[in-house]
């Protein structure tokens, strides 16, 4: 969606959607001359957003139960509202 933006293209409509489409538009991969940094792409069953006290549990949930599972934060887990208001 942000290389969307970042050219100002518009996402197509439902309608015409197809999966190569939709491939093409969010690809990694640009026309544009290589990045100066390196892009890692990683595959998860799961995505937590939040660490807090309760993103927290639900990521532990998710990898106990056999789901590859990433936890995205904006501050140290231990910064989270939770524990600050302890």
């Amino acid at each position: 969606m942000w290389r969307c933006v970042s050219r100002g293209l518009r996402i197509p409509s439902r309608k015409s959607t197809s999966a190569d489409s939709i491939r093409r538009l969010f690809s990694t991969q640009s026309n544009d001359a290589a990045p100066s940094y390196t892009v890692v792409d990683h595959t998860y069953d799961a995505v937590v957003v939040g660490a807090g006290g309760a993103g927290l549990r639900a990521a532990i949930g998710l990898s106990e139960h056999g789901f590859n599972t990433a936890c995205i934060t904006k501050l140290f887990p231990t910064r989270s509202h939770t524990v600050a208001a302890q």
